[in-house]
């Protein structure tokens, strides 16, 4: 019997006390994605711990205050599980920051178009992440408020790990953690915004990170 060269697909649990958000969420990944729909909170870490699905979906509306809680949780249970949170249009919005930092990976309206809701959940499961641009720019600037208001000199790990790099790749880097766009670093550097874009390229490639969010909290997270 021949074996099959098509991919497992990717396992997706929907948390929601909504059902028809849960019957829209599933009707738009049913065809890509394996699914289980969940609508109970107490019963939501013990079914990841059995079934190990590759994302989990979050209605906040479904744990009130211990939305946060059961995002460490699931993380402490099953560390390789991706979480995404919904953001219903019709409740309080959530503490996108807070919950980013806590461990969530992304974000989405409960009424994200069918394509972009397919994408974000490709995209998370690959293990990238699903960021409005507003939360991207608020958590490099802090990042950049946190390194000035310490010191601006490289730890002896970031040391060691960037020993790979070029010097110009290397101040690339640094200008990219204290918050710097490619118009700005190409602008001081003086050297031409796509030289810019290939130095990033060459960075994330010897890092081994994705792009210049995970540049700037792996500066942040190692000093």
């Amino acid at each position: 019997m021949p074996v099959s060269n098509m991919p497992t697909k990717a396992s997706i649990l929907i948390a929601s006390s909504c059902t028809s958000l849960a019957e829209r969420f599933s009707e738009i990944l049913a065809d890509e994605f394996l699914l289980e729909v969940l609508n109970q909170e107490s019963s939501t870490c013990t079914v990841i711990t059995e079934s190990h699905p590759h994302l989990v979906m979050l209605d906040p509306a479904l744990f009130n205050e211990s939305l946060a809680a059961t995002i460490t949780e699931i993380l402490e249970t099953a560390p390789h599980t991706r979480v995404i949170v919904l953001q219903r249009t019709t409740g309080n919005p959530v503490d996108q920051m807070s919950l980013f930092k806590t461990g969530a990976h992304g974000f989405c309206a409960d009424d994200i178009q069918p394509d972009l809701l397919v994408k974000a959940a490709h995209a998370v499961c690959q293990g990238e992440i699903w960021v409005p641009r507003q939360l991207i720019t608020q958590l490099i600037g802090e990042l950049a408020r946190e390194s000035s208001a310490g010191t601006h000199k490289l730890s002896q790990a970031v040391a060691e790990s960037v020993e790979c790099l070029t010097p110009r790749e290397l101040q690339v880097a640094k200008m990219v953690h204290l918050g710097g766009n490619n118009k700005v670093i190409a602008r001081e550097l003086e050297i031409s915004e796509r030289t810019v874009k290939a130095h990033l390229s060459a960075i994330f490639r010897k890092l081994d990170i994705e792009n210049r969010l995970h540049l700037a909290l792996f500066f942040n997270r190692v000093n």
